[in-house]
Order: structure tokens, then C-alpha cells, then sequence
């Protein structure tokens, strides 16, 4: 049972830090994306009507796909000064419920984008501009980043409850 916790744990760590690095990479081409926009509007005199939504993809699938790895490393906002006053039993209680709570509204929101997901692509939707690309497209990217973020949950919570109480107050941090 362990080995295979053991197992997934890892695998949707890795994943969380695979999409870390896509979203590190959908920062830097939305960037080269935004030069080009700048240099082609008022050095060539040839503004483009698809910049404004392709960044606005990119920088939507940056933000979802990290979600997960800024979890994985506790980098969402926090309550530290909890962390000094309280022992590690109860810092290690409140964050398995803060992780529950955090689940299950992650949950609730994942399943409704999956079913804007699902209705865009049956019913074919586009955006109102004159490009008009898909709407699926960033509606599949937030339904995977909100997934993979409920996974992250999902291993916060078996690891808090299948690892021993910590004997030390920093120990559940890891420092």
C-alpha cells in the first residue's frame, strides 16, 4: 500500500514540476510575444490582432500549470507566524485541514471547468474577437491545472496522514 502511495506521490510530483518549467517557458515566449507585438506595431507599423489573446493563453496556462508546483512547495499564501505559536501537532492538524478545505473547493471549481470544457468543444465557441480562436483551449488548460493541483492536495493529505506525528516543531515543513 505504502509503495504504491509511495509511487503516485511521485509521479504527480513530477508532473507538478514538469508543468513548473512549462509555465517558467509560457512566461518567456508570452515575453517574445509581447517584444514582437511592440516592434511590429510601432517600428513597422503593422499592429496584429491575435497578440492581446495569445498572451492572454499564455499567461492563463503560465498560472495554472504552476499552481500545482508553488503548492507542492507551500509557496501559497500562508499564515507563518501560526507556524512559531503553535506546536507541530497542531500546525500538522491545521494544515491537513487547511489542505481538506483547500481540496475540496479546488475540487468543486475543477469539475465545473471541465464542464466548460466539455461544452466549448461540443459547441464549438470562440472568442468575440476577430481572430476568434477556440475556447477550449484555455478552458482544457485550466481543467488540467486545477487537476493537477487537486492531485497535489490529494498528496499533501495522504502523506500528512500516512507519515508519523513529527517529533521536532519545524519537521512538517521539512526545515
Amino acid at each position: 500500500m505504502r509503495n504504491a502511495w509511495a509511487l503516485f506521490a511521485r509521479v504527480v510530483q513530477q508532473l507538478n514540476v514538469l508543468l513548473g518549467y512549462v509555465a517558467a517557458v509560457l512566461i518567456v515566449v508570452s515575453t517574445l510575444v509581447i517584444s514582437f507585438e511592440v516592434v511590429s506595431r510601432y517600428v513597422f507599423r503593422h499592429p496584429h490582432d491575435w497578440n492581446l489573446e495569445v498572451n492572454i493563453f499564455l499567461l492563463v496556462a503560465a498560472t495554472f500549470f504552476a499552481a500545482a508546483h508553488t503548492q507542492m512547495k507551500r509557496g501559497h499564501v500562508g499564515i507563518e507566524v501560526l507556524d512559531e505559536l503553535l506546536s507541530a501537532r497542531w500546525n500538522r492538524w491545521r494544515r491537513l485541514v487547511s489542505d481538506i478545505l483547500s481540496l475540496a473547493f479546488c475540487a468543486f471549481i475543477t469539475v465545473y471547468i471541465w464542464k466548460y470544457f466539455y461544452q466549448a468543444f461540443e459547441g464549438g465557441w470562440v472568442t468575440s474577437s476577430t481572430w476568434a480562436p477556440k475556447e477550449w483551449i484555455p478552458y482544457s488548460i485550466m481543467a488540467v491545472g486545477m487537476t493537477t493541483l487537486c492531485l497535489q492536495f490529494v498528496v499533501q493529505i495522504g502523506d500528512d496522514l500516512l507519515r508519523p506525528p513529527a517529533a521536532g516543531k519545524h519537521e512538517v515543513l521539512g526545515e
